[in-house]
């Protein structure tokens, strides 16, 4: 696939025609273009295909969840697009008064996954309607193990809903930067990666159990292919051993092994 043209950052309203320029250009240019070289310097961050975002037009992006860290990487790989990130509801009563003021600033978009319905995703649905981009991690949760999870059904609402097509993405490597339960540790080597776009016409097709199971192999063989980069990269040293080594592929057929 041939790389597009990049919009150059100074073309606020081109990236996004709702936000003011002065928000853009301070916290969507100077701040992700500022942790690229820190995130690189300290853990080697990488990302791979940012240009497979389309420069136009609404565009549902999905990743899996390993910590804290994905909403950051997402946002730095998506910066020329810019998009509301989403958090589930309680995390509001639970953020520090600072953390709360920086997500304040991303207009974060606080969803009640515990009683998902379609008034859950009305703004995110709006977004998409207007255009834009919309994020959303489909396993809900963290993953503990940095294994790709059981996609939830919001995905699947906002894709029939808005028809827009899917940007699959995939963060590697933060579980051992930010273990579950854990603070930010100082080794490790992150990368986030953006697939090919997905025409939401074939996963409505499919159906949504099919299309659900199909969008979570894609995001874990985008994960597959970062876990394999950064080891080679690292001579093994990075990613830890465990679980995750495992790719979803694999534990379907080994299933379907016993089973036999």
């Amino acid at each position: 696939m041939a790389s597009r043209k990049i919009i150059p950052w100074y073309r606020f309203k081109r990236r996004n025609s709702v936000r003011g320029r002065m928000r853009m250009f301070l916290w969507w240019t100077v701040v992700p273009v500022s942790l690229i070289p820190l995130g690189r310097l300290f853990y080697g961050f990488r990302i791979r295909h940012r240009d497979r975002c389309p420069l136009t037009g609404p565009v549902l992006a999905i990743c899996n969840h390993q910590s804290m860290l994905d909403p950051m990487m997402a946002g730095i790989a998506l910066r020329e697009r810019t998009f509301r990130p989403m958090a589930r509801k309680s995390l509001q009563w639970d953020l520090k008064p600072l953390m709360a003021w920086l997500l304040s600033r991303y207009e974060m978009i606080f969803v009640d996954m515990e009683n998902p319905g379609p008034s859950t995703f009305k703004e995110l649905l709006h977004e998409l309607k207007e255009g834009r981009v919309g994020m959303i991690f489909p396993e809900g949760a963290r993953s503990e193990d940095g294994c790709v999870h059981e996609f939830g059904s919001g995905v699947w609402l906002l894709l029939r809903r808005s028809r827009a097509p899917i940007l699959p993405m995939a963060a590697e490597g933060v579980t051992d930067i930010m273990p579950p339960g854990s603070g930010l540790r100082r080794k490790g080597r992150m990368e986030i990666i953006c697939g090919e776009l997905i025409d939401p016409d074939e996963l409505i097709a499919m159906g949504k159990k099919e299309a659900l199971h199909h969008l979570r192999l894609v995001v874990d063989d985008l994960r597959m292919q970062l876990r394999a980069d950064i080891r080679k990269r690292t001579r093994g040293k990075w990613p830890k051993p465990g679980p995750a080594d495992q790719s979803l592929r694999e534990t379907i057929a080994s299933s379907a092994a016993r089973d036999e």
